[in-house]
């Protein structure tokens, strides 16, 4: 059975571009050992990510990101079953969007974008701006 988790967090104040490369190629390596698959979309405050793979190696990833201090106030949004990955072979992906920074702020704070399914919110976030 493989599980579907998407969450947001902010962005450490502290955190710097050359972080988030850092974080991009840590998370990379260990997500291919534990065979997890996602997408990180990261806005000018906010880091939102899709995390697949079976739910003990998606639990293993998280624990991982409630301890890295270039996090700070993760929220969960969804966690769920699912068929198949939306994300195959991509170890860990990350698209910059800066042009959805107040969706990912409204998701931080209110936990949803209004008369959006959360599966469309994870759509639009990643797919490629202007896309």
């Amino acid at each position: 059975m493989l599980i579907r988790m998407f969450y947001v967090s902010e962005i450490s104040p502290a955190c710097t571009e050359l972080d988030v490369q850092v974080l991009l190629g840590q998370a990379q390596v260990r997500n291919r050992r534990l065979d997890v698959t996602g997408m990180l979309a990261k806005s000018d405050g906010h880091f939102c990510q899709v995390l697949e793979g079976r739910p003990d190696a998606v639990d293993q990833v998280m624990d991982r990101v409630r301890r890295d201090r270039r996090h700070t106030r993760i929220r969960v949004l969804l966690e769920q079953p699912c068929d198949r990955r939306l994300f195959e072979g991509w170890a860990m992906g990350l698209v910059i969007r800066d042009d959805m920074a107040p969706e990912m702020r409204q998701l931080h704070v209110a936990g949803a974008i209004a008369g959006v399914a959360m599966n469309e919110v994870i759509r639009r976030l990643m797919a490629q701006p202007g896309a």
